[in-house]
């Protein structure tokens, strides 16, 4: 049988149809998964690729809808106030809803309506409203309001919005605009340009709101502030009510025009002893309000009273245990030096030493070193122990000389903040003359807004009525941003990321994980597929359970159990090579993989004793000169081994040929003293020679060589023996480097079996028949725990 008619897995039929494009592009998972239609399979096989990659997919989620978040709750929150106005002409006339949706109000102007919202969304009121509210001096005006740090971002999270408190200060120095400038036009070209970018924001961020079927129109607007937004748009009313009283106003009497002069020059009198009061109460510190808790001196001079109190009695306190330590005959009676930890520490030590003496003298006389080293050990410790009172007496000293200055600089703090405390009932007082008279003027200039309203109640018949219906609230809720819609966009394009860097990875990960990998990317067969060891098997026991073999680290110790999965993969190796050679079964087979660690020993110290199991001689060799460790796995002597043969050493083989109690027809030979030149050793003719004997004594030779990358030892040796076993470890191995270990081995006419897929993690790949067959095959056969477990393979020993 040539090399391309050995034991091959089938391929299902259906492969055979598919074209060159899908072979290419396809990773190879249909074969896991046995029938199914094409769709089927290609759903299982994304599928797969998904869950292999879940904990990516699911940090990258994880981590990019976390950023989202946190930058989505670092952005101020938007709160809206709104205020509803109401417009109607002062005529007899019912106004009349119009059928178009709209307001059509029932006058001769047409235009009417549409003028009125126009009037409210203009450059013009929103100047009127900047300086009413003197917005260039109020600092939150442009900026954000709120925290936008990532622990504040992280807080908001977890936390309602609540209403930060704001509180806009005047620039220092800045003389605030007054309406009575802009009425008279007297603002300059330059401050009406540097009010343009206030102007352009309050018109961004008004919404006019006309309520169908209604005279009503809402004035919304729209502020990181809610106590900002609150007052704009209240503002925004006002002042347009204001506007439409003037416009009717404007042919009124001279005492009309005066009383609205004196009007504006107490607004701006109030508004300037307004400042007054908070500079004058800023400058001396005093409390804004009448609280008795807001008075931050007072509350300082019963701090530092009470700190006063304390400091005197620690410094009593630790000035009176000073002087008693110093006073003490005897030091060690110091509480201070008995709690010490040194001290304590010093004494456990000198007393361990002394036990350590006592012993020592038991054995020893003093003159032994080790006895003379402890002593001066302990001499060393006395000498320190001695000094450790006086340095805990200066420990004292130095906390009894810290709580007098302490004592000193609280005394001269309560002295001096004392002293302010007079001074400070003193400008009070000034601060009470000072509200009384803006109070005074507050009255008053309210006294004048009620002559005006009574003026303009007796004003003309005619114009538009304008009034404020109801004023905005406090927004306590946010409007914006859209935090949860920000959320889930990251959250659907994250997981559509993960997604497809699952499938880019995968697409990029050339390592070989399955038969299929095997057959596709290697071109060799798969001669058994062993699943990963699981620490929770084999609870089971019997057949080679029985045998008395070497512990639970060895390699044997996965095929103790016969009815694990792994022992039920040596027998699929076992039977895949009795049928690798036409008219024979191979008598001598070389282990060997591409790189290190990738099971070889363990595949041929297995595959050794699996066939074993069948009655027959079988022999294994360690044939790593550089990195042996058959005899460790059955515990046996390297002492005398196969290059005491090959160097002559050893005249018979026998005699270095080690048996396996537990079954006897598995004979070791270990290799023995490691050489200075392996693979000069391996290359020679009693190498040849020792294996033609050897196949002619036992039924299969076993051969366990380096790995064909590193050394060339698998490849001189591969030409001694009837084929080679190429151990992979799946998931691990690249095919670049096991498709150069298969060339390196044909291009000297080695005849390789095929490969043995190695450590494949079952529950992930789904690639081995025992995953979903073996569970229903063990519960079939091995289901009863009293029936002795066989194999039609095995003749005895099973």
């Amino acid at each position: 049988m040539t090399q391309d008619e050995r034991l091959v897995p089938a391929r299902p039929a259906r492969d055979l149809d598919r074209t060159l494009a899908e072979l290419t592009q396809s990773k190879g998972y249909g074969g896991r998964y046995g029938g199914g239609s094409p769709a089927e399979v290609n759903l299982k096989e994304y599928l797969f690729v998904v869950l292999k990659r879940k904990w990516l997919i699911m940090s990258l989620v994880l981590i990019i809808t976390s950023l989202a978040t946190i930058q989505a709750y670092r952005e101020p929150s938007i709160y809206e106030g709104a205020t509803t106005i109401k417009i109607e002409q002062k005529t007899p006339s019912i106004l009349q809803s119009g059928n178009g949706g709209g307001i059509v109000i029932g006058q001769s102007d047409p235009n009417f309506w549409g003028t009125q919202l126009n009037l409210l969304h203009n450059e013009a009121l929103a100047r009127q409203v900047i300086v009413r509210l003197d917005l260039p001096h109020n600092p939150t005006f442009f900026g954000p309001q709120g925290q936008s740090t990532i622990f504040a971002s992280l807080k908001r999270i977890f936390s309602r919005d609540s209403v930060p408190k704001t509180s806009p200060t005047p620039a220092a120095g800045s003389v605030p605009l007054n309406e009575e400038a802009l009425n008279n036009q007297e603002f300059t070209p330059e401050q009406l340009a540097a009010l343009e970018p206030y102007e352009d924001t309050i018109t961004a961020n008004e919404i006019i709101e006309p309520q169908p079927q209604t005279n009503l129109v809402i004035i919304r607007y729209r502020h990181t502030d809610p106590a900002l937004a609150q007052k704009i748009a209240d503002t925004l009313a006002e002042v347009f009510v204001a506007n439409n009283l003037n416009l009717q106003e404007s042919g009124t009497s001279k005492q009309s025009q005066d009383l609205g002069q004196e009007i504006a020059k107490y607004q701006g009198q109030v508004k300037q002893k307004q400042a007054d009061v908070f500079n004058y109460a800023k400058q001396y510190e005093l409390p804004l309000t009448d609280a008795p808790a807001s008075n931050l001196r007072q509350q300082r001079v019963s701090t530092y009273s009470s700190q006063l109190l304390e400091a005197e009695n620690q410094k009593r306190s630790l000035q009176s245990a000073y002087e008693a330590a110093k006073t003490s005959p005897d030091p060690f009676a110091n509480p201070e030096v008995q709690k010490d930890e040194r001290i304590m520490k010093l004494r456990e030590k000198i007393s361990e030493l002394k036990d350590k003496e006592t012993g020592l003298l038991q054995k020893y006389t003093k003159e032994w070193p080790e006895v003379q080293q402890v002593e001066a050990q302990i001499a060393q410790l006395e000498v320190e122990l001695k000094k450790a009172p006086t340095e805990v007496l200066a420990s004292m000293k130095a906390k009894s000389d810290a709580a007098t200055t302490q004592l000193a600089d609280l005394k001269t703090a309560y002295t001096k903040e004392s002293g302010l405390t007079a001074q400070q009932t003193k400008n009070i007082i000034e601060l009470a003359s000072m509200r009384a008279d803006l109070a005074s003027d507050q009255q008053y200039l309210n006294t004048l807004f009620q002559k005006r309203r009574e003026l303009n109640a007796v004003s003309g018949e005619t114009g538009t009525n304008v009034s404020v219906s109801n004023p905005s609230r406090l927004p306590r809720a946010p409007v914006g941003p859209a935090r949860l819609k920000t959320i889930l966009i990251a959250l659907i394009l994250s997981l559509v990321a993960g997604i497809g860097l699952a499938f880019l990875l995968d697409f990029l990960d050339d390592t070989i994980k399955s038969v299929d990998d095997v057959d596709r990317y290697i071109n060799l067969p798969a001669l058994a597929l062993i699943p990963a060891v699981r620490n929770d098997r084999t609870r089971l026991r019997g057949g080679e359970a029985a045998l008395a073999g070497p512990n639970d680290t060895t390699a044997l110790a996965m095929v103790k159990d016969i009815r694990s999965p792994i022992a039920e993969s040596y027998r699929h190796l076992r039977t895949s090579l009795l049928l690798s050679s036409a008219g024979t079964a191979p008598r001598t087979i070389l282990v060997t993989s591409s790189q290190p660690s990738e099971g070889k020993t363990t595949t041929a110290i297995n595959t050794a004793f699996i066939l074993a199991q069948t009655g027959a001689e079988v022999l294994i060799i360690d044939c790593d000169l550089r990195r042996p460790r058959l005899h460790a796995h059955f515990n046996i002597s390297n002492a005398r081994g196969l290059t005491n043969c090959l160097s002559g050493e050893a005249s018979e083989i026998d005699s270095v040929i080690q048996s396996y109690a537990a079954l006897p027809n598995l004979k070791l030979l270990p290799s023995g003293p490691m050489p200075p030149n392996p693979a000069e050793l391996l290359g020679s003719e009693e190498m040849r020679n020792l294996l033609l004997s050897l196949r002619e004594k036992f039924t299969h030779v076993i051969v366990d060589s380096p790995p064909a990358i590193s050394f060339t030892d698998a490849s001189i040796l591969s030409t001694f023996v009837d084929g080679v076993i190429l151990v992979v470890h799946g998931g691990r191995s690249s095919r670049a480097v096991v498709r150069r270990a298969k060339q390196q081995l044909l291009d000297i006419g080695a005849n390789i079996f095929g490969v043995v897929l190695n450590n494949v993690k079952i529950e992930k790949t789904q690639d081995y028949y025992y995953g979903g067959y073996y569970g229903h095959y063990k519960s079939s056969y091995y289901a009863a725990e009293e029936q002795p477990a066989t194999d039609q393979g095995d003749a005895t020993n099973t």
